[in-house]
């Protein structure tokens, strides 16, 4: 494989397209250029860049080394557009005006190796993201051309909420939407991702905790008297450090998780990579096309309540759970970050020879 992929960022660390990044990064014959330079991202990486990741700098970050081909592609990189396979904007929020720019800026034929990836936590698409933001103050970013280049989505529940229109906020209308509107041809999906270094096999009869120490099921803060409930979309560290907490998931037998701000959540593939068994509370809500993908009652545990929870885990022999575990490692070998890179270029390269 021999490709050149322009990565262009906000310096906004997001876990869908850092992880992404890593995975484009460690396959060979990709040469991947990020524009501005993703400092939290590299061996070099400061305090000051880390402490502002969502992690602060766990897991993802500070693990990759500056490579020779990236000198000079940085300077003045917009002369050098045409030369990229692909090129990929991040944060289309905040990147929609230079999206336009260069959409018009590079030959027709060539625009279809734009792509914009989407790791926001909502569910609508750009431009419907924030719509009484861009009404007020960008009002002409709904007649930009996103819609003609392929659109990476994480969150997804159904065609209504694509463009603004909730479940919660408008029922009747999302609904009504919702039947009459397909799902557009360019829209795909995509993860968040692990590195392949963090996945480390732990058998489950070496584990001697039942539980991850970290609670974000409000009907589980019984089994964690010293753990308040973790407030949703706020960073609330209860570990010291990243050696810590993965020790806290190697001696864990079960990690519990569910729909924050989202569904997909990177506590997912860290809590599998050291063999704790997701207990995913109202996992079958979740859309198909919606991350996490391919967890199901073979390689989780699927839950509606305490009780519900409690019961099973309390029903199942050790056989059963080795049964989960197993099943998860393979599950998890499936999203490393490489891996999400390779499906993400299988995709674009698809869907260039069939459009």
């Amino acid at each position: 494989m021999s490709l050149k992929i322009l990565f262009l960022n906000s310096s906004i660390p997001n876990y869908v397209t850092d992880g992404l990044f890593h995975g484009l990064r460690s396959i060979s014959g990709v040469t991947v250029i990020d524009i501005p330079r993703i400092d939290y991202m590299y061996a070099d990486a400061s305090h000051n860049d880390l402490i502002k990741t969502g992690s602060r700098g766990n897991t993802l970050y500070k693990l990759l080394d500056t490579k020779s081909d990236e000198n000079g592609k940085r300077t003045f990189w917009q002369e050098d557009l045409e030369e990229y396979n692909y090129i990929v904007f991040t944060d289309i929020f905040h990147q929609c005006d230079l999206f336009q720019f260069i959409y018009y800026s590079i030959h027709p034929k060539r625009r279809k190796s734009l792509c914009i990836v989407d790791g926001y936590d909502v569910t609508s698409m750009f431009p419907f993201i924030r719509n009484s933001f861009n009404l007020r103050v960008r009002p002409w970013a709904y007649l930009y051309n996103i819609k003609k280049v392929n659109y990476f989505k994480r969150e997804y529940e159904n065609t209504g909420t694509l463009y603004g229109l909730s479940e919660q906020r408008h029922p009747v209308i999302n609904k009504l939407f919702s039947k009459i509107l397909k799902k557009p041809v360019n829209l795909l999906p995509i993860s968040m991702s692990i590195p392949k270094q963090h996945i480390e096999f732990i058998p489950v009869k070496e584990k001697f905790q039942d539980f991850v120490n970290y609670n974000v099921d409000n009907d589980l803060s019984a089994l964690f008297p010293e753990r308040p409930l973790s407030e949703l979309g706020k960073w609330q560290p209860v570990f010291e450090n990243q050696n810590e907490y993965f020790n806290d998931i190697r001696r864990s037998k079960f990690g519990v998780t569910a729909k924050r701000a989202g569904w997909d959540c990177l506590r997912h593939y860290e809590y599998a990579a050291k063999g704790a068994i997701l207990c995913f509370k109202d996992l079958k809500r979740k859309s198909d096309f919606c991350a996490p993908f391919g967890l199901n009652n073979s390689n989780c545990i699927i839950y509606d309540n305490k009780l519900e929870l409690l019961n099973t885990i309390k029903s199942m022999s050790i056989w059963q759970l080795e049964s989960i575990q197993e099943a998860q490692y393979k599950w998890i070998a499936n999203f490393t970050t490489e891996k999400v890179a390779l499906h993400f270029i299988d995709q674009l390269e698809l869907a260039k020879t069939t459009c």
